[in-house]
């Protein structure tokens, strides 16, 4: 079912939110206004959109956006997705998230001997994705892991350090958006720079002091 200008597809007939019809309305404004990028912007097509509750860095109550996209709209997004966080994040004052969905075939669900799982639809991969999608529109940079004081281990994930000044504020909400679509705890965190992207951050500072 297409609704608000074939911005929203909901399964089972079932009617969008006021929330989702307002995103929906939001995504054709973007398109309207930016000639260069509506052919990619036309194919992201969204499923739900929710606010969520979680503690900010202070452990003061906030909220993050999170978007539901169709996967086969992932192409689009990711070469014009920073546009439409931005305006979605300047519009609700708010962190934006947007994922892509995805399902998991599990290795016992019953198949044709002829057929293999997809690698795309395992557990591994499919978490992999998501991390990625909540990440967005930073890089991922390094990964590790965790142990802490009581032993348990956790994913520690560095980001690119030049997108420190995007991203810091949606740390927060990025690591409970991954808990919340997988049940794992990450530490999210920025590689160090390197002597180029060092360079590149002081330049950066110095077209701020002017």
């Amino acid at each position: 079912m297409l609704n608000r200008r074939d911005k929203i597809i909901k399964k089972d007939d079932s009617k969008p939110t006021e929330l989702e019809e307002e995103v929906a309305k939001r995504l054709h404004q973007i398109e309207q206004e930016h000639a260069d990028l509506k052919k990619e912007l036309s194919i992201i097509l969204i499923t739900s959109a929710e606010l969520v509750d979680y503690e900010d860095a202070d452990k003061a109550p906030a909220q993050y956006l999170l978007i539901r996209i169709l996967h086969r709209s992932l192409g689009a997004f990711k070469k014009a997705g920073y546009k439409v966080m931005e305006k979605l994040e300047a519009h609700y004052e708010k962190p934006v998230i947007i994922v892509a969905n995805r399902t998991i075939i599990s290795p016992s669900a019953k198949h044709h001997p002829s057929q293999k799982r997809p690698r795309t639809r395992t557990l591994t991969n499919v978490h992999k994705e998501i991390l990625a999608d909540v990440c967005f529109p930073s890089n991922i940079t390094g990964r590790g892991v965790r142990i802490d004081i009581d032993g348990k281990k956790s994913q520690k994930v560095c980001l690119d350090p030049l997108d420190k000044e995007i991203m810091e504020h949606k740390v927060k909400a990025i690591t409970h958006c991954y808990h919340k679509l997988t049940t794992h705890k990450i530490h999210l965190g920025f590689s160090k720079p390197t002597l180029f992207q060092q360079k590149t951050l002081e330049q950066r500072e110095r077209a701020k002091a002017k």
